[in-house]
């Protein structure tokens, strides 16, 4: 269907899918978020061309809150909703990376919500137990039913594309150098540690686990962030996982007695 739209034609479906989103619910924002992966992903030759800033900024508003949580969950998970989400985040990282450079704070909730979305609820949990974990995820999610292997596959995939260099393909002239392959591996330094720090938190947490096949499954993105830290990221990500007993034997260590 996508190659047989004109680019004016692309960008006002793109308008309708992102205006609908505002008033849907349940199986109409899977159905719509379909909808917008076939349109920024069957013809990414030409469609992502189109995109202004204000659409991208639209796009990341409108994933952040399908990914955030829910009082109100379907009854069973929707592995496609995850995967398009990740197909349409992935499309824009490669794609139009120009756009998404001003908007690196945008990208960094998405991927932390997705990360948190790997979650799976620990066994024989108390009704509000249940609930506290159910809240936090989002609404196409049951937690019956979590999310597995081949979704952490596509997240780590997609956490890897931050190091992929592109070229954005724009208009030139005789007199315009050649645009360079470039990443976004270095703007999202600065992010990193807060989508690293979501997965530290999602091991931690006391009613829900990561399960030792999604961990290993997940490990190439997460060393791709590792490698993007610099030495100021790492060490406030480490002082932020240390609690306050630990943060006390620190000061203690390091005070000064008057000795020496």
């Amino acid at each position: 269907m996508a190659p047989t739209l004109s680019p004016e034609t692309f960008k006002h479906a793109l308008r309708l899918i992102l205006d609908s989103l505002r008033s849907s619910h349940g199986d109409e924002v899977n159905a719509l978020i379909r909808l917008l992966t076939i349109l920024l992903q069957d013809s990414p030759q030409m469609f992502p061309a189109t995109l202004r800033q204000l659409d991208i900024s639209g796009i990341w508003l409108f994933i952040a809150k399908i990914c955030g949580g829910a009082e109100v969950h379907d009854p069973t998970t929707s592995v496609e909703t995850f995967h398009c989400i990740v197909t349409i985040t992935t499309a824009l990282v490669r794609l139009r990376r120009d756009l998404v450079l001003l908007t690196i704070p945008h990208l960094g909730i998405i991927l932390r919500r997705l990360i948190q979305s790997m979650q799976t609820p620990r066994p024989n949990l108390g009704p509000k137990q249940s609930a506290m974990v159910s809240r936090g995820l989002p609404s196409w999610i049951n937690t019956q039913e979590p999310l597995g292997v081949e979704e952490s596959k596509a997240l780590s995939r997609l956490l890897e594309s931050l190091n992929t260099k592109t070229v954005i393909k724009k208009l030139t002239t005789s007199t315009t150098a050649p645009p360079k392959a470039e990443s976004l591996a270095k703007p999202f330094s600065k992010h990193a540690a807060y989508v690293l720090k979501a997965y530290v938190e999602s091991l931690n947490n006391p009613l829900c686990v990561l399960s030792a096949v999604v961990r290993k499954e997940l490990q190439p993105g997460l060393y791709a962030l590792c490698g993007m830290l610099n030495d100021y990221s790492r060490d406030a990500l480490m002082a932020s996982a240390t609690d306050a007993g630990e943060k006390a034997l620190e000061y203690e260590k390091q005070r000064y007695v008057g000795k020496g």
